[in-house]
């Protein structure tokens, strides 16, 4: 099975949101108590963005919730560091815990927030769990040689790589080591930064990442996938050539910000298929499908 967008995108839309937002995008996504949930970001009127849940049964159709699920007021000593908004949020389950990674905007630039829930309505905020610059933060749902593991994205000066550490805590984060890097003249020159949770095969960690390239007066944002070493995280055993998933249809090219797929989140299914959750423009919620199997064969 190839990727396929689903006939009946985007899936959510502003329209949706019982609350007046000025759009919905870039959901974290995972299964919670037998539900589809996505942990959406809106952008309110006011520019700066929160998070609210989206719940649906069969992973197409989802109600929003009433209210954001967490703002930058929500987040009390920690607020100085995402005044400006909370973005952009990766979940990871590891036992009965729900791991949140999401980026906190202000003054200081953006960095790795850390929150955790086992209900989706009441979370405990760890605050910050990196300096700025850092964003794309996503945790893998299981210990490494007895360490809990990260992807992130550090901005230094021209470089956008991805990097990987770990943790005796979830808190307390070292070991850094450079895992990828752009490749000069492609799809992914400008930079590049995680856009899912790991998700375990028999061959590796399947992630799914993002490239961006400029071109003219724009910016061209697509998705690829990579395969990490199951024991040593930070090996790269394979990886796209080109992208899986492209702006193509009005829904990603016409919004906020043109020509952009953008995720933050997938679920697999007990079968093998893979649900891919990702944002056209910007501006609204879309759904792609695939499979592990094709996933794999194009990281080959």
């Amino acid at each position: 099975m190839e990727i396929v967008k689903y006939s009946k995108n985007p899936i959510i839309t502003k329209e949706d949101v019982p609350f007046k937002v000025n759009s919905i995008f870039n959901p974290g996504a995972v299964k919670f108590q037998n539900k589809y949930l996505l942990m959406c970001r809106v952008e309110m009127p006011d520019g700066r963005s929160s998070l609210v849940k989206a719940t649906g049964s069969d992973g197409y159709k989802f109600v929003v919730d009433s209210k954001p699920t967490l703002t930058p007021e929500g987040h009390k000593e920690f607020y100085k560091y995402v005044e400006w908004g909370i973005e952009d949020a990766r979940i990871t389950q590891i036992g009965g815990t729900y791991y949140l990674t999401y980026t906190g905007y202000s003054k200081y630039m953006p960095l790795v927030i850390l929150a955790e829930t086992k209900d989706f309505n009441t979370f405990k905020i760890h605050g910050p769990i990196s300096e700025p610059s850092n964003k794309d933060c996503a945790l893998f749902p299981e210990k490494i040689q007895n360490s809990y593991w990260r992807i992130d994205r550090p901005s230094a000066e021209s470089r956008r790589d991805i990097w990987i550490n770990s943790s005796p805590d979830l808190l307390h984060w070292g070991n850094n080591k450079v895992v990828m890097e752009p490749l000069p003249g492609t799809w992914e020159n400008d930079k590049i930064g995680s856009s899912s949770t790991p998700i375990k095969t028999k061959e590796g960690w399947l992630m799914l990442y993002h490239g961006v390239r400029g071109f003219g007066i724009s910016t061209l944002y697509k998705l690829g996938v990579v395969l990490l070493d199951l024991e040593k995280p930070w090996i790269v055993k394979g990886r796209t050539k080109g992208p899986i998933l492209s702006s193509e249809l009005d829904y990603e090219r016409i919004g906020d910000v043109p020509n952009v797929v953008f995720s933050c989140g997938w679920i697999d299914e007990p079968d093998g298929r893979v649900k891919i959750y990702y944002s056209g423009a910007d501006t609204n919620i879309c759904l792609a499908e695939t499979s592990i199997d094709y996933l794999l064969s194009v990281c080959k």
